[in-house]
């Protein structure tokens, strides 16, 4: 017995979201993906992920 509708469709995480928070400097609209959280209107990044290239040493 196969049900079609056992998995929910997929997520594509490289597709910006947008979130109905406001810039805290001009009160613009903020959207989000998978790096970063960022102002359109006067392009102020709130939040941003940065990837650590550097190896490690024991």
């Amino acid at each position: 017995m196969i049900r079609s509708d056992s998995y929910a469709t997929g997520f594509d995480e490289d597709v910006p979201s947008e979130i109905t928070n406001q810039c805290p400097r001009c009160g613009g609209l903020v959207t989000t993906n998978v790096i970063e959280t960022v102002c359109e209107d006067c392009n102020h990044v709130i939040d941003d992920q940065q990837t650590n290239y550097r190896p490690e040493f024991a």
